[in-house]
């Protein structure tokens, strides 16, 4: 009877851990399933709980962590992107699309060595890697490295002759020579490969405005979108010229006309937005922002803009709802801790915006903005020798911030000396006329 109740036992085991092998087997793929439904529907926070839900089940699952990347990527947050590459790459070593990713993160980090280290793998496996060849390009040219750019370049166009990226790249290069005319000649032969191809086009609609050729500029950007009517990219470009060139209506009028093309493109109306906002139209600013809100619920991206909205606009309280729902769900997410840290400037609770931003500096210390915040907030706090310590590392990172040479400006005013305060007031006025704080500068330097 023992031996039976044994041979029992060991029967129920085996069944258990075959069938609950195949129950998890059959989850796991259960979850992938929903989440690649919910992710072709644009559901991307659904699709996110469904693929983690399946990584949970089978932490190896590489197709999961693939997707979930994917997901991420849709979702604005490049940090979980980038760690679940990464577990792709140690998952499976061999997976060039994910080296292909983690490169490019690094290259658009400007970590070029680090970029350059993943590249240089790829290559040694696969030569003739078109995309690894693409990103090595990229990182010679960052590094100055022309003539080996240009000879990349050259490698890509032998192996596919029909790359227009790489005729953009080779006149992008001969432009930084200052051969202008071949560089444009390279552009037009971009654009007879494939007429309709926008890429070309809109190289050579910006190489245009670089020579300050507007009347042709203008003529190529109109041409592209009769040959590409649909493409809602095309509209934003013709707003962004009209609006660099002061014709504000005009721009408008093409920014609508983005947003009526494809009318689900929250890109569309985010820069419609942006140019409310600049332009002083507050009231359509918000709606339109909202409008994007609602297309994408879950884009944490448009969340902070309107949290950096209601804060530029000292609407503290709503802009505080914003910064602590994103945080609630993306406690690291690093654009919106800065703007807890301005936050808590605006409400005067300085040891607490110092806190916020050594902890920013010590994750990211070549953040010129972080340094100035940093000195702002030691400012308020009735520390002058250190906010100047601060606001001098932040124009030794970036020498270009107005805002910053204005307060160091200010340090110097108060502490009397003079001369130096006045080479920092004038400083900033030369970089920028309308920086906030400029009515102030100038009054100061009438005086001194």
């Amino acid at each position: 009877m023992g031996r039976l109740r044994i041979i029992l036992l060991l029967f129920l085991f085996v069944f258990t851990t075959m069938y609950g092998c195949s129950s998890d087997e059959e989850k796991k793929l259960s979850h992938l399933e929903k989440g690649e439904t919910y992710f072709e529907k644009g559901e991307y926070k659904s699709a996110e709980l469904e693929f983690k839900n399946a990584i949970q089940i089978d932490p190896n699952f590489l197709d999961a962590y693939i997707r979930l990347g994917e997901t991420y990527l849709k979702l604005g947050n490049s940090q979980d992107a980038f760690r679940t590459y990464s577990m792709v790459a140690n998952i499976d070593p061999d997976n060039t699309d994910a080296q292909l990713k983690l490169s490019t993160f690094y290259f658009l980090g400007k970590k070029f060595e680090e970029s350059r280290e993943k590249v240089d793998a790829i290559l040694t496996k696969e030569p003739d890697n078109i995309e690894a060849l693409f990103l090595l390009a990229g990182i010679l040219e960052q590094e100055k490295n022309l003539y080996e750019a240009t000879s990349i370049l050259n490698k890509i166009l032998d192996l596919d002759n029909k790359q227009t990226r790489a005729y953009m790249g080779l006149s992008r290069i001969l432009e930084q020579q200052g051969n202008l005319s071949k560089a444009e000649k390279i552009l037009k032969q971009a654009i007879d490969i494939d007429i309709k191809a926008i890429d070309p086009h809109l190289a050579l609609f910006r190489y245009y405005i670089r020579k300050k050729d507007h009347d042709r500029a203008e003529a190529e950007i109109n041409k592209t979108i009769v040959l590409n009517p649909q493409n809602a990219d095309l509209y934003i470009a013709l707003g962004n010229f009209y609006f660099s060139r002061n014709e504000k209506e005009k721009a408008e009028t093409a920014y609508l006309k983005a947003i009526d093309t494809d009318p689900k493109d929250i890109k569309s109306y985010m820069v419609i937005a942006g140019f409310y906002d600049t332009v002083g139209r507050i009231d359509k600013t918000l709606t339109t922002y909202k409008k994007a809100l609602d297309l994408q619920p879950d884009d944490i991206r448009i969340k902070n803009t309107i949290a950096r909205f209601y804060l530029k606009n000292k609407k503290m309280e709503e802009a505080e709802k914003y910064i602590l729902d994103i945080l609630k769900e993306r406690p690291k997410y690093y654009p919106t801790r800065i703007l807890k840290g301005e936050l808590s400037i605006l409400k005067r609770e300085f040891t607490e915006a110092v806190e916020i931003f050594d902890q920013l500096i010590k994750e990211e210390p070549g953040a010129a903005t972080l340094y100035y915040f940093k000195g702002v907030a030691h400012l308020g706090k009735g520390e002058p020798r250190i906010a100047k310590t601060a606001f001098a590392k932040a124009i030794e990172l970036n020498p270009k911030l107005a805002v910053v040479h204005y307060h160091l400006g200010l340090v110097y005013h108060k502490k009397g000396e003079k001369d130096r305060a006045k080479e920092e007031l004038k400083k900033a006025l030369s970089l920028d006329q309308q920086f906030d704080g400029a009515d102030e500068a100038r009054q100061i330097l009438s005086n001194l």
